[in-house]
């Protein structure tokens, strides 16, 4: 009977030690996470007339949708579908019903947009070209003229930062020689580069919105790309890079002598030179993915990732970019973030 009292005794004291330990320890890492989707379903953006689903799940992820109410701007919708034919900023939430309780999704906002036009500017280069220079120098003009509004991308050719692809897409291109600077991929831009040349491709609307969203989770980086189309797409290619700025090499000057030039008199080369926007990688092939046939107004969703641990990159100037090119490589429309930005339609 005692050592019956006494094991029972030890059992009670080491259940309530493991009780009170469980307080301040963490034992979740212990168990299996399912992620499911909970809660009310919505983007951050949508563009003019693009239908707008909402959808409700629960913990478990179950569906709900059928039994919630929604409200748009506190007004009750009639369904979980709504079309806004104008720009503006709005928020939704639901309510449902469970044996008789009524939950309430917590509120989200949302912003219609149309979608505006980003340029593409790529730089063919390379150290060893000595009249390369001055088309840098002028993307960074326009730059400055320009914020938010240009897409740009330095492809080398035969140097230390030059990829296995780089002939692929001058061929598909081309081919051509260096310096060689396009406008929307399939447009030259000649030197003198006049900017001016730019404001025909700016400023104004388009039909394509495209976001780009990513994070690096152990040495992972992963990227999602959302883009919607108000015209059906037919022939047309997605192109995601992976793109570096400060990457320091000497270039070669050929205007070092031109006292006209910006370049004049820096050297040639010009010792440890700054290499911005250099592709660096990319996910798609290199003159894009075939999308096959995407519907007026349809969500699409992107998905890609590369372990960093693997590539020699400073994650600190990595950038992605998307766009999207019709069957003539001719880009439609663009973006840009830095990685672990998130940036929005527009």
């Amino acid at each position: 009977m005692r050592s019956l009292f006494y094991k029972t005794f030890i059992f009670l004291f080491s259940l309530l030690l493991l009780l009170r330990c469980s307080e301040n320890e963490d034992f979740s890492n212990l168990l299996p996470i399912l992620e499911v989707s909970t809660g009310l379903e919505v983007e951050t953006s949508y563009i003019t007339n693009q239908p707008i689903t909402f959808s409700v799940f629960n913990e478990s992820g179950e569906d709900l949708t059928n039994i919630s109410i929604f409200y748009i701007d506190g007004t009750q919708n009639e369904n979980n579908e709504i079309i806004h034919s104008n720009e503006g900023n709005h928020s939704v939430y639901a309510e449902y019903f469970i044996n008789g309780q009524l939950y309430t999704t917590e509120s989200k906002n949302y912003s219609v947009v149309n979608p505006e036009t980003k340029l593409l500017l790529e730089d063919f280069t390379g150290t060893w070209c000595g009249y390369c220079p001055p088309v840098k120098y002028a993307i960074e003009q326009a730059l400055e003229i320009y914020p938010n509004k240009i897409t740009v991308v330095a492809t080398h050719q035969n140097d230390q930062f030059a990829i296995s692809q780089e002939e692929e897409l001058i061929n598909g291109l081309g081919p051509f020689g260096l310096p060689e600077a396009r406008i929307n991929r399939a447009i030259e831009w000649v030197d003198p580069y006049e900017l001016n040349q730019l404001d025909s491709y700016l400023n104004h609307d388009n039909n394509i919105a495209i976001s780009i969203d990513s994070n690096i989770e152990n040495e992972i980086l992963q990227i999602k790309i959302r883009f919607v189309s108000r015209n059906a797409l037919n022939n047309h290619k997605l192109v995601v890079y992976l793109l570096e700025d400060g990457l320091i090499a000497d270039q070669s000057n050929y205007l070092n002598f031109d006292e006209t030039s910006y370049f004049y008199n820096l050297g040639n080369p010009i010792v440890d030179y700054e290499h911005n926007d250099v592709l660096r990688h990319t996910f798609t092939n290199i003159l894009g993915d075939q999308l096959g046939n995407i519907e007026p107004y349809e969500d699409v969703n992107n998905f890609y990732n590369i372990d960093l641990s693997a590539n020699n990159f400073q994650t600190e100037n990595l950038r992605v970019i998307a766009f999207i090119t019709d069957s003539e490589n001719l880009t439609i429309n663009s973006q840009h973030a830095s990685v672990g930005e998130f940036q929005d339609f527009n």
